[in-house]
């Protein structure tokens, strides 16, 4: 098995624990049982997937909110039943805290057996994800199954949680079907940046779309960026790349989805 790494490396930003004065423009809904947040409309959708401080943490609605105004029905799922990584809570224990949380069989089910049919029932006719730190590695197992996704942006990944369970980043590409996007952060893992395993392997794919995947670094962001950044207070640098990134991702999604 490769070497263990931390889901989020050293000098990743921690959790932004308050977002001024902004409002979600979406609503709170049940899909069976998991709790969803919901914004936008349109028979393209996108499945939000966020990062390991959960279902109310930093902007995630906030970015949620930005991709519905591009056309999108955009729905982000309480994949941890309420719970997630505590505030100021040492990276030591995560990857044994995530590896309770496979993708088989209950992630699995909660997309296809769950969201999927849900967004069908509603007329959707494409899906993408977007996801954040753990939501990439999410996003990543969800694209491994033919149909289900149109395409995928993932923002500083995390894909070195694969070898919590026992495989590997390049192994996980190695199984997509669909064209994904990286947008990883100057301190995220070589192997999801422009020379790494993830895109090579991407790139080598005997399915001409997956051939389509793409990376572009952050060099002066750290991980975490996209949803921990405090915008009220960032810097221009700090501005300029999530809105680049953000940019990115939407010319990315128009164009496979």
């Amino acid at each position: 098995m490769a070497t263990e790494k931390a889901c989020c490396p050293a000098g990743s930003l921690p959790a932004l624990q308050t977002v001024s004065d902004y409002q979600p423009r979406g609503k709170e809904i049940k899909v069976h049982d998991l709790d969803v947040y919901i914004v936008g409309s349109g028979n393209k959708a996108i499945l939000a997937a966020y990062d390991i401080y959960g279902f109310r943490a930093g902007r995630t609605r906030a970015v949620c909110d930005q991709l519905a105004d591009q056309g999108y029905l955009v729905v982000l799922a309480d994949y941890f039943r309420g719970t997630a990584w505590e505030l100021g809570k040492s990276f030591d224990t995560l990857g044994d805290w995530l590896r309770t949380m496979p993708y088989e069989p209950g992630l699995k089910e909660d997309v296809h057996g769950k969201l999927l049919p849900y967004l069908r029932e509603r007329g959707v006719t494409s899906v993408a994800m977007v996801g954040f730190c753990w939501g990439a590695w999410l996003a990543f197992n969800v694209a491994a199954t033919k149909g289900a996704l149109s395409c995928a942006a993932s923002f500083h990944p995390s894909l070195t949680l694969a070898r919590r369970f026992n495989t590997s980043e390049e192994e996980l590409a190695k199984c997509v079907t669909c064209p994904q996007l990286l947008l990883p952060a100057g301190n995220d893992a070589e192997e999801v940046r422009e020379d790494g395993v993830v895109i090579r392997a991407l790139q080598s794919s005997d399915d001409e779309r997956v051939r389509q995947s793409r990376v572009h670094s952050f060099p002066d962001m750290v991980h975490g960026y996209a949803i921990r950044a405090n915008i009220d207070v960032a810097s221009e640098a700090v501005k300029r790349d999530i809105a680049a990134s953000f940019n990115m991702a939407v010319a990315f999604l128009k164009e496979h989805m």
